[in-house]
């Protein structure tokens, strides 16, 4: 399959267009306001909290967003959510300049910014659908995170020369540009819009939506592995820094190395998936997205044994493409196997409990992966890791959740 499958799709280009400027806009304001919680309070403690912060929108609102967002309009929901994002922007960096900007107020809009996309990203799984014919969702999804990866990889190495080179006000002032661009692009798609009746309570179309969940094993089996997903991520994240000082006696070059190395494997990923999934089913993507954690875990300790710290740090690198390639991979067959098997009606309250639930994993591992710390080294955690993934890939595949995922299943509307 190739992408040139698209070359007419001009309101679905329009769509990926302004979801990259997203990305972009999103992976400046993330190191960013970091940078400004900091700078303003000089106490690490509240840049944790302001992270923290940014989670809890996503873990407590989604699924309620997603169901209010079902019977609207989601290209306005969509428009609206960038423009007042940029606003929000805005608003910061006119208080910074009048020097009436705290920790409480940047704490305040990172909540937000983090509500507006509980609306936003919800509402954009059912556009790709209504974008393009179901023969292109593989393609067309391919297409769209490709454009959103190599975005967040401008983004994030933008960000730290544009703050080190022209200062917070120009960064931020790029930042809110690139919402209103999204805002704009979005604005300008034409297609046919489903019914948007709001006959129903949002409390019962919540309802309805985890009911339609629960009707459907494979829907739970979705849910399950994006709950794995995001869990598999928390360790190294959690533990980037320390691994580059205590395991390989490195500094903060080690972390870019991983990031970098994530980003670029995320972009690789989501080029090349069109290419292989036709060989893709669900049994082959556990094996991959398990299989490639456990080796990424076990070998980031072995390739730490080598004397050479340049052999330590492209081995480290490697694998980070590796692992972020994998992950890819399986995000992407499960947006595909959910644009496949969720009825168009439901599209948005799916989409929005599976990355509620898959996000919840994030605080609840990482927590668990502090009091870890405490009893173990970084070697024996990652170790451990590593194998206990291997473990839990084996269960279940034993359990058949691969079949599950791939037997067809009708709906009942």
């Amino acid at each position: 399959m190739k992408y040139t499958q698209l070359k007419n799709e001009k309101e679905f280009f329009k769509l990926a267009i302004a979801s990259a400027f997203n990305r972009f806009g999103d992976s400046i304001d993330a190191l960013a306001l970091t940078w400004l919680v900091y700078a303003l309070s000089g106490n690490a403690m509240y840049s944790a909290v302001n992270f923290g912060i940014n989670y809890l929108p996503t873990i407590i609102l989604t699924p309620i967003m997603g169901a209010f967002i079902e019977k609207r309009n989601k290209k306005r929901i969509m428009a609206l959510s960038d423009i007042i994002r940029a606003s929000l922007v805005i608003l910061m960096i006119t208080l910074y300049m009048t020097n009436q900007l705290n920790v409480y107020i940047i704490m305040f809009i990172t909540f937000m910014i983090s509500t507006l996309e509980t609306l936003r990203v919800p509402a954009s799984t059912p556009l790709v659908a209504s974008l393009v014919s179901k023969d292109k969702y593989d393609i067309a999804q391919s297409l769209h995170t490709s454009l959103s990866k190599g975005a967040e990889i401008i983004g994030m190495g933008l960000a730290g020369f544009l703050l080190s080179t022209n200062g917070i006000v120009f960064t931020f002032i790029i930042d809110a540009s690139a919402f209103v661009i999204s805002s704009l692009l979005i604005s300008w798609l034409h297609f046919t819009q489903r019914n948007t009746s709001h006959k129903q309570s949002t409390l019962l179309l919540l309802k309805e939506g985890f009911k339609y969940t629960k009707t459907k094993p494979s829907l739970i089996q979705l849910c399950i592995l994006a709950c794995c997903i995001n869990a598999f991520l928390v360790p190294i994240n959690a533990f980037s820094s320390a691994l580059s000082v205590e395991v390989y006696h490195g500094g903060p070059q080690m972390v870019s190395y991983l990031s970098i190395g994530f980003s670029v494997g995320s972009v690789i990923g989501s080029v090349i998936y069109p290419y292989i999934v036709s060989y893709m089913n669900a049994k082959r993507m556990i094996q991959t997205l398990f299989g490639g954690a456990s080796v990424f875990y076990i070998f980031a300790i072995v390739f730490s044994y080598f004397s050479l710290q340049l052999v330590k740090s492209f081995g480290l690198f490697i694998l980070a493409i590796m692992f972020g390639t994998v992950v890819v991979f399986a995000n992407m067959y499960s947006q595909l196997m959910i644009l496949k098997k969720v009825h168009s009606s439901y599209l948005a309250r799916f989409s929005a409990i599976t990355n509620s639930l898959g996000v919840s994993m994030i605080p609840l591992v990482s927590f668990f992966m502090s009091f870890l710390s405490s009893l173990f080294s970084i070697q024996n955690i990652f170790i451990f890791t590593g194998i206990f993934v291997m473990i839990v890939g084996g269960i279940l595949l034993y359990k058949s959740i691969d079949e599950v995922i791939d037997q067809d299943e009708n709906d009942d509307i």
